[in-house]
Parts: structure tokens; sequence; C-alpha cells
């Protein structure tokens, strides 16, 4: 991964500030990917699965304060209405996978493993109901509670649902840049998944030619 100083700078160039110490998350939503730091460094970079266009998942400023492991799963009314969704118990068949991770917010916006891996080999990974699909869980875990892996698989195999909140929150930001930087910190041009920019242009574009018709 690049040098602290090369992403720090490719990341601050795009308006996402690094802190020098602590931890922090990253999910760029274009990209599909998110990147945990430490002290300003990379340590964790992972492909992820965000939500569909017509279930966006959203820009946001939030934290994780605990992971919960084995946890169940309960559809939204709409999944119910509309996809014939049903309470699924903590298990391999669970959407969430073993692992999700507690965000602060009042969206419903979870961080979480998966039962299903296969989308994380797509190009674009745009398919959930707005939460965020994790590949590298586990040592997202491990890393976020300052274990190793094998005692994050204990935990899972110890069966329950059960939560570990964490000694220090961690900050996460959600955010939606179609240039985001690599492993080497170079800005690279992602697609516009939601279409956002074009909104944006049509929209000045409105108000452009709104000034310049004047009042009615």
């Amino acid at each position: 991964m690049a040098p602290v100083s090369e992403l720090s700078a490719a990341l601050q160039g795009i308006g996402i500030a690094v802190p020098a110490r602590g931890k922090l998350v990253v999910v760029n939503i274009p990209s599909f990917e998110l990147v945990a730091l430490e002290d300003g460094k990379p340590v964790l970079r992972s492909r992820v699965v965000v939500g569909r266009p017509s279930t966006p998942t959203p820009e946001l400023s939030t934290a994780i304060w605990a992971v919960t492991f084995n946890p169940s799963w309960t559809p939204t009314p709409a999944m119910v209405r509309w996809e014939g969704a049903r309470h699924m118990p903590p298990g391999p068949q669970n959407p969430l996978g073993r692992i999700l991770f507690e965000l602060d917010n009042d969206q419903l916006i979870f961080l979480h493993d998966t039962n299903d891996r296969r989308y994380f080999e797509r190009a674009v990974r745009a398919f959930s109901h707005g939460c965020v699909r994790v590949e590298k869980a586990r040592a997202m875990a491990a890393w976020a509670l300052g274990l190793t892996e094998a005692e994050i698989d204990r935990s899972i195999a110890r069966g329950g649902t059960h939560r570990e909140p964490l000694a220090e929150i961690i900050p996460v930001m959600l955010v939606y840049r179609t240039r985001f930087p690599n492993d080497d910190g170079r800005l690279v041009d992602y697609p516009d998944v939601y279409r956002q920019q074009s909104a944006a242009a049509i929209a000045a574009i409105e108000r452009t030619s709104g000034e310049c018709l004047g009042p009615l």
C-alpha cells in the first residue's frame, strides 16, 4: 500500500481528512471499496458491495462502536411487503453473515459480513439494500477489536448472538468520490454509479437558466 504521506495527501486532495493518530474507516461508494487506516497509514483494503441505485448507500459520517457476532436479520417492512423477506436467525444462511459492525446512525446503515460472497468478484458491486457488505469482515473485526483473526473465529464458534463493544469508537466515512486513490496513492476515475454528477450538472444548468430568464 502507499506510504502514509502519499495516501494522506491523495485523500486530503479529495476532501477526506485523515487524522495523524487513531483509526479511521473510509468506504468509497463508486469504487466499491473500504480502506482502514491507523495513525495515518493504510492497514486494510477490502472490496465491498454497496446499495443498488434504487436503494443507494448514503454518504454518511458515523462510527463503529461495537462488533456483533452471529447476528440475526430482520427485514424492513418494505422488504417484507415487496420481496417476501423473512426474519433470519443466526447461522450460515443469514444475509448479515457472521459479523455485524454496529454504526452510530439513524438510517439503519451498517457494515457487515455476508453469506453470499459471489458479488465480490464482480467489477460493479451495487447490489444491496443500502448497507455495506465487507469482503474482509473477519480481518476488519480483528483490527477493530485489537484481536487476531483466530480469536475472531473463536468468537464466532461460540455460537449465539453476542456483542463486543470497542475500547474506542472508530470514525467511519461513507463517501461518494468518482476519483479515489489506488494502492499506490494515484487518483483513479470510477463510474458515477448513482449518476450523481449527471444530476448535479442538470440542476446547475436549470439554476443558470432560471437566473438568465429573470422574473416571469
